[in-house]
């Protein structure tokens, strides 16, 4: 699969549309309103363009400023881990988006003999980075019977210690890309009792990849914190953020990897680590990006005013959500369990070429494994998305 694939598909949609044709283009995860134009609230486009000072397009620290810092973990967090931040326990470096926080999670997190455990319906992009740093992974089942593939998981990393000293288990939660689901919190919960187990102390460390996290409901945020909270000391986790879905700052790239841990020297380990790598991949974060986003969430009256244009947007893809997956009930067109978020991924034979046929019928729709077509609920008005579900069955049905 070229590395690409997503982003090529959706260069091809455009050049389709370009050219005065109709398409439907749910390839790739830009939030979109129904008129087709970005949903970026009026008060963020007004401080973008305010920031353009010779402070903005100076080099900023290779982590960033400490008030962004600051400014994301309470946007997403709350104030939750104030208290560990105040001891040294929670640290946070900027990146270039949520793909720059991965590459620094994964490389921060590896030792000589560990493995990357990814679930088995991932981003690609997982893969992508991993070998782009030499780093050895593997998968485990996301499903199980409908639910969380937590024996998978544990028979994996169970079967990877005998031969590895560490697993590292990446998590996409809330709202799984590419397929949408979210843990519940009795799930979360027997995650962290697996990972608190005492053969497993200290040789799993946990990667959360919570770029969609505003597009869950606040229960399923609260459980993944505590969980979070309940692992033994001996467990450092990784917490990926992205501003990109948030904001729809899709091209400032701006995000953050944050690592806690109740032990401070292993938090300030993998934020040396990190940090070096960050200076010798990209040097600084984008300083502009970063000092409108504390501006926008540090002062009170921008911060509930974003607060409810995010919620605004949740609730318009959970509608465009509810009416695709009845269509594609109507019609008998199968999925995976979705719960909230961007995406929906349908369990197809042969997702590579029926992206393909599709294409032909200008409908671009994202291959992500063989058996998963990733279709882009955020992108997609609810005009685009009547007769989908019914376009892609019968496309199915066709070939065979």
């Amino acid at each position: 699969m070229p590395k690409d694939l997503i982003l090529l598909i959706n260069e091809k949609a455009h050049e389709r549309q370009k050219a005065g044709f109709d398409v439907i283009n749910g390839s790739v995860g830009m939030m979109m309103l129904d008129d087709g134009s970005l949903p970026v609230a009026s008060e963020i486009r007004s401080v973008l363009s305010r920031h353009v000072t010779d402070h903005d397009l100076s080099y900023s620290s290779v982590a960033g400023p400490k008030d962004y810092a600051e400014a994301l973990r309470h946007w997403f967090l709350a104030s939750d881990f104030d208290e560990v931040a105040k001891k040294g326990l929670f640290s946070v470096i900027a990146t270039p988006g949520g793909t720059g926080a991965l590459s620094l999670a994964f490389f921060a997190s590896r030792t000589a003999h560990s493995i990357l455990l990814f679930p088995s319906l991932d981003w690609p992009n997982y893969e992508a980075i991993a070998a782009g740093f030499g780093l050895e992974y593997a998968s485990y089942e996301l499903y199980d019977e409908g639910h969380f593939g937590l024996r998978s998981l544990e028979k994996q990393i169970k079967e990877i210690l005998t031969n590895h000293d560490k697993a590292i288990v990446v998590i996409n939660d809330p709202c799984e890309n590419p397929t949408g689901y979210s843990l519940s919190a009795s799930e979360w919960q027997s995650l962290a009792s697996l990972l608190n187990q005492k053969e497993l102390r200290g040789r799993v460390e946990l990667i959360v990849d919570v770029a969609y996290i505003d597009y869950a409901e606040e229960k399923t945020r609260s459980a993944l914190k505590e969980a979070v909270r309940c692992l033994s000391k001996e467990t450092v986790t990784s917490f990926c953020f992205s501003f990109s879905k948030t904001f729809s700052f899709y091209g400032l790239r701006i995000g953050a990897l944050a690592i806690y841990g109740q032990e401070r020297s292993s938090v300030e380990s993998r934020e040396s680590l990190a940090t070096g790598e960050a200076r010798a991949l990209w040097s600084v974060p984008n300083h502009m990006a970063m000092n409108a986003v504390t501006e926008l969430i540090s002062k009170k009256e921008t911060f509930s005013s974003l607060k409810k244009n995010v919620e605004e947007n949740r609730q318009l893809v959970a509608r465009r959500a509810a009416l695709f997956l009845s269509e594609a009930d109507a019609v008998g067109l199968p999925y995976y369990p979705y719960k909230d978020g961007f995406f929906v991924t349908l369990r197809v034979k042969d997702a590579f070429g029926l992206a393909e046929r599709l294409m032909k019928k200008d409908i671009f729709l994202a291959p992500v494994k063989t058996n998963g077509l990733r279709v882009a609920l955020c992108a997609l008005s609810e005009k685009k998305l009547r007769g989908l579900a019914r376009a892609i069955k019968d496309t199915v049905e066709e070939e065979a």
